[in-house]
């Protein structure tokens, strides 16, 4: 034994590993045993703005922004602590001192430790100072205005006043950035030719009294991006109507003469509807309360979307007198149609002063015999009893001619 163990010795190599072993044991004895303290990096801790932070909001004051938002931190102790520490067991702040309102202050960053681990000790930060914007939060809204200087109109067409959804905009931040809000705009990007209406989106920009743009990174906005209408009209030029309504069938509104204040109007119109146009309907005459010779006077009243270009504002109509006449007559011809049963009664013989109007000619031919009363029995209530009911009328021999005004007969079921 004693001599493998001196062989064993005299082998160079296993003297050497034999050296390293000792080593590597004499320096964990003097880690562990003798020199147990040990330096080390913490890195990333966050600079912690709501410690303390009673001191600015009682002023009613937010961070906006900070140069930096962490340090790294410099901790010493053991070896077997510090190999354990993070971010979690430290908490840095700044010193908040000297804050008299809105503002850029520089504060001095200090820490404590927040874990049970405490047999570190913290040595320095990779800055020691952090600069901090404190500013009140506020909102206020803005109307969008609107340019479309990118768009190109067909030459047969215009560009009409754009319009916005949303019309306006809230914006929140700090007060020093919504005080040098002097503009919102939304702009359109496109230079595609245009020949219809279009709704385009488009990012809202910021601009100050100077006309400069203004960097949003601090402002939030209750939407990102606004549609503009661009209307796309054309100018067309229309005859003006006044139309009649309770005609009689088949009478012939053609008779009556019209003079009106104007005979055609300018107007600016969606391109889209342009083509099918051809007239433009001011208004409406009851043709069963007709007074010749009286003027009716129409508001001009357009469609949305459309605009006058002319300066009228009201249409005058007057239905001449001078070809028609108006007779007075009684009826006695009045026919009961679809009475199946036969049930109804007509108590009433003769409507009396019944007025006719139309063409002169037509009406002095007219007789009494002339006008027949109708009653459409399918048209009544199922009551039973004596009942007033209107009747209609027909004059076979013109359709140049009507009665006038509503009459009513007497009935028995």
């Amino acid at each position: 034994m004693n001599n493998r163990l001196s062989k064993l010795l005299d082998d160079s190599r296993i003297l050497w590993l034999i050296s390293i072993l000792m080593a590597i044991t004499l320096w964990g004895y003097v880690v562990v045993f003798v020199n147990n303290e040990h330096t080390t990096t913490i890195h990333d801790v966050p600079i912690n703005m709501q410690y303390r932070a009673s001191a600015y909001q009682s002023m009613g004051l937010d961070v906006i922004e900070m140069n930096i938002t962490s340090v790294d931190v410099s901790v010493t102790g053991p070896r077997s602590v510090t190999g354990d520490l993070t971010a979690d067991d430290i908490i840095v702040y700044p010193s908040i001192t000297g804050i008299d309102g809105p503002g850029s202050y520089t504060f001095v960053l200090t820490s404590d430790k927040t874990s049970n681990i405490s047999n570190f000790t913290i040595n320095s930060y990779s800055h020691d100072n952090v600069v901090v914007r404190l500013d009140r939060l506020t909102s206020k809204e803005f109307p969008v205005e609107v340019d479309i200087s990118s768009i190109v109109v067909d030459s047969d067409y215009m560009a009409d006043r754009p319009t916005t959804n949303p019309s306006t905009v809230t914006i929140t931040g700090p007060e020093y950035k919504i005080n040098s809000i002097d503009r919102v705009v939304a702009a359109t990007i496109t230079t595609e030719t245009l020949s219809q209406t279009a709704v385009l989106p488009s990012k809202i920009s910021l601009y100050d009294e100077n006309g400069g743009l203004i960097d949003d990174k601090l402002l939030s906005m209750n939407v990102a991006e606004v549609d503009i209408t661009i209307p796309i009209m054309k100018e067309v030029t229309l005859p003006v109507k006044v139309e009649y309504v309770n005609v009689p069938t088949g009478f012939d509104t053609g008779i009556l003469h019209q003079s009106l204040s104007a005979k055609e109007i300018r107007l600016s119109v969606p391109s889209q509807a342009a083509s099918s146009l051809t007239d433009f309907v001011v208004g409406y005459i009851d043709l069963s309360t007709l007074k010749t010779g009286e003027k009716y006077v129409f508001d001009l009243k357009l469609p949305t979307g459309y605009r006058s270009l002319d300066e009228v504002t009201q249409i005058s109509a007057v239905i001449s007198g001078d070809n028609l006449a108006e007779k007075v007559i009684n009826v006695s011809e009045i026919k009961i149609l679809n009475d199946a049963d036969g049930d109804i009664q007509l108590l009433t013989k003769v409507i009396n002063n019944v007025s006719v109007i139309g063409e002169k000619s037509a009406v002095e031919k007219l007789s009494a015999g002339g006008v027949i009363a109708q009653i459409d029995a399918a048209t009544l209530t199922a009551a039973q009893g004596q009942q007033s009911v209107e009747v209609d009328f027909i004059i076979p021999s013109t359709n140049a001619a009507y009665v006038k005004g509503a009459y009513t007969v007497n009935i028995k079921k």
